[in-house]
C-alpha cells in the first residue's frame, strides 16, 4: 500500500510537471508569436529580442521558488502546488489578449506571469516524492522532472499541429531571419494560447489530487519521522558533522579517526545550537535553514555552477530552431527535432539522477559540463551536415542539459538537508534570475556581434568554468569517505 501511494505521488508529481515543463515548447513557438506580432503590426520584435519573454519567465521561477516553500508550511502541499500551477495557466490564457496589444504585456503574461506560477509549484512535488523514498533522491528527483523535460513532446505537436498543420515554411526574409507571413498560420496563434492553457489547467488538476504527504510526515515542523520511528541514532557529533561539510578532514574512532579541528559559519551556528544532524547515509547529515545555507561556501559553489550552465540553457532552449532555420527550411522537422529533444531533455533527469546515486553529484556534474562543452563546440558543424546531425546534436545538448534539473535538487538536500529543501533549492535557483536576463542580452545583441558561431564558443567556455568550479565542490557523505 505505502508504494502504491508513493508510485501515485511520483506520477502526480509527473502530471504538474508535465504542465510546468512547457516552458520548453518557447522555441518551438518563437517563430509563430514573433512573426504574429510583426504581421500584426504590435511589435518589430525579432527573434533575439522575443528571448526576453523565456528570460522573464526564468526570473520569475527562480523568484518564487523559495516562496513556495514557505507557502507549503502556511497552506499545505496541495494547495501551494495548485496555486502555483493555475497562475502559470492563467498566464498562458490571458497570452490571448496580450499578444494583440503589446510586446511588453506579452512578456508579463506568458513570460513573467508563468515564471512565477512555475516557481510556486516546481520543487514541492520533488520534495513530496523524496519523502516517500528518501533513499532514492536522485532516482525520484530524476523523474519528477522528466516530466517538466518531457511536457515540449507532448505540446510541440500540439502547438504546431494546431497553428501550422499543413507544413507551410517560413518564407519571409528579414536581414537573415525567415519568418511566417501567411494569414491561415498565423491567424490561429493566439487561439493556441487559449487551448494550452486550458488543458494545462485540466492535467495540473489531476496531478495535484495525486499528490500526499507520508501520514508521519510533519509539514509544520518539517520532521522526517520515518527515520525517528526507526530509531536511527547518530553517534557522530556535531563538530565532526560541520567538518566534513567544510571539507576538513577527521578522524573517527569507529572508523581509526579523531577530529582534528573546526572552523567557519558551522561552528558559530553550532554554539548557538541552530543546526542539527538527521539525514540519509547518502547525505552530509546536516539540517540547515535558508540562513545557515546562506553563511556556507558551498552553496554559492552550487549558485555559480547553475549560473553559468542556466546561460547556456536559455540561450539553446530559445534559439535552437531559430538556428535551425538558418539552413532547415522545414518547419515540422523542426518541431519534430524540438519533440524529440524533449524526450530526450526527460529521460536524461533519470538517468543524471540515477547517476548521481550511484556515484556522486560531483562526477555526474563534471561529465555534464565536459559533454556540453564538447557538443557547443561541435555544434556549427551541423550547417554543414544537414537534418541528420543537426536532429542528433539538439537531441544530445537537451539530454546534456537536462542533468541540471536533477542534480541541483538532489545536490541541495544532501548537503543541506531534507527538512527545508524547497526552501534552501529555491535559493540555489535565484541563480535563474541572473543567468536568464544574460542570456536574453547575449541572444539579442551579442550574437548579432559574434554570430552563432562566436556565440557557441562562448558557451563553451561557460561550461569549461562550470567544470573548474564543479572540481572544487567537496560536500562527504556521512561516512566520510565519498562525496554525496
Amino acid at each position: 500500500m505505502v508504494a502504491l501511494k508513493a508510485a501515485g505521488v511520483v506520477i502526480g508529481g509527473i502530471l504538474v510537471h508535465l504542465t510546468l515543463g512547457t516552458i520548453y515548447t518557447f522555441g518551438n513557438m518563437t517563430p509563430y508569436f514573433t512573426s504574429y506580432m510583426r504581421q500584426n503590426n504590435v511589435s518589430d520584435v525579432t527573434y533575439g529580442d522575443s528571448v526576453w519573454i523565456f528570460a522573464s519567465s526564468a526570473v520569475g521561477q527562480g523568484t518564487s521558488m523559495t516562496f513556495g516553500g514557505f507557502l507549503e508550511q502556511r497552506i499545505g502541499t496541495r494547495a501551494s502546488v495548485l496555486t502555483g500551477a493555475w497562475l502559470a495557466s492563467l498566464g498562458v490564457l490571458l497570452t490571448f489578449f496580450s499578444i494583440k496589444q503589446s510586446f511588453v504585456l506579452t512578456m508579463i503574461t506568458y513570460g513573467l506571469m508563468f515564471g512565477l506560477g512555475v516557481g510556486i509549484a516546481y520543487a514541492i512535488p520533488m520534495a513530496c516524492a523524496m519523502r516517500w523514498l528518501p533513499k532514492y533522491k536522485g532516482l525520484v528527483n530524476g523523474m519528477v522532472v522528466a516530466g517538466f523535460g518531457g511536457g515540449a513532446f507532448i505540446f510541440d505537436y500540439v502547438q504546431t499541429g494546431f497553428i501550422n498543420p499543413r507544413n507551410l515554411k517560413a518564407s519571409l526574409n528579414v536581414a537573415g531571419e525567415n519568418y511566417f507571413d501567411e494569414a491561415r498560420v498565423l491567424d490561429k496563434v493566439p487561439y493556441c494560447f487559449l487551448l494550452l492553457g486550458g488543458i494545462y489547467a485540466a492535467l495540473s488538476l489531476i496531478g495535484v489530487l495525486l499528490l500526499q504527504n507520508p501520514p508521519d510526515w510533519n509539514i509544520e515542523e518539517n520532521i522526517i519521522a520515518e527515520e525517528e520511528r526507526k530509531g536511527i541514532e547518530r553517534s557522530i557529533n556535531y563538530e565532526e558533522k560541520a567538518g566534513l561539510l567544510d571539507n576538513e578532514v577527521y578522524d573517527r574512532p569507529e572508523m581509526g579517526k579523531n577530529p582534528q579541528h573546526i572552523t567557519g559559519d558551522l561552528e558559530t551556528e553550532r554554539r548557538k545550537g541552530g543546526a542539527s544532524i538527521s539525514g540519509g547515509e547518502d547525505s552530509s547529515g546536516l539540517e540547515l535553514s535558508p540562513k545557515q545555507v546562506l553563511k556556507n561556501p558551498n552553496f554559492y559553489k552550487l549558485w555559480l555552477i547553475f549560473l553559468c550552465n542556466g546561460t547556456l540553457i536559455v540561450f539553446v532552449s530559445t534559439l535552437y530552431k531559430a538556428y535551425g532555420q538558418t539552413f532547415i527550411q522545414d518547419d515540422l522537422f523542426l518541431a519534430i527535432v524540438g519533440a524529440f529533444a524533449a524526450v530526450f531533455n526527460a529521460s536524461g533527469r533519470i538517468m543524471w539522477g540515477r547517476l548521481s546515486d550511484r556515484f556522486s553529484f560531483r562526477i555526474a556534474m563534471m561529465v555534464l559540463c565536459c559533454c556540453m562543452t564538447a557538443l557547443m563546440l561541435t555544434l556549427q558543424i551541423t550547417s554543414l551536415a544537414g537534418k541528420a546531425m543537426y536532429f542528433v546534436w539538439v537531441c544530445a545538448i537537451f539530454l546534456t542539459f537536462s542533468g541540471n534539473f536533477s542534480l541541483f535538487p538532489t545536490a541541495a538536500s544532501r548537503s543541506f538537508g531534507q527538512k527545508n529543501m524547497v526552501k534552501n533549492y529555491g535559493l540555489v535557483f535565484t541563480s535563474q534570475v541572473i543567468a536568464s536576463p544574460i542570456g536574453a542580452v547575449l541572444s539579442s545583441q551579442l550574437k548579432d556581434v559574434l554570430g552563432w558561431s562566436g556565440m557557441f564558443f562562448f558557451l563553451a567556455g561557460l561550461s569549461v568554468l562550470s567544470l573548474i568550479i564543479t572540481f572544487t565542490f567537496r560536500v562527504k557523505r556521512m561516512d566520510g569517505r565519498r562525496d554525496i
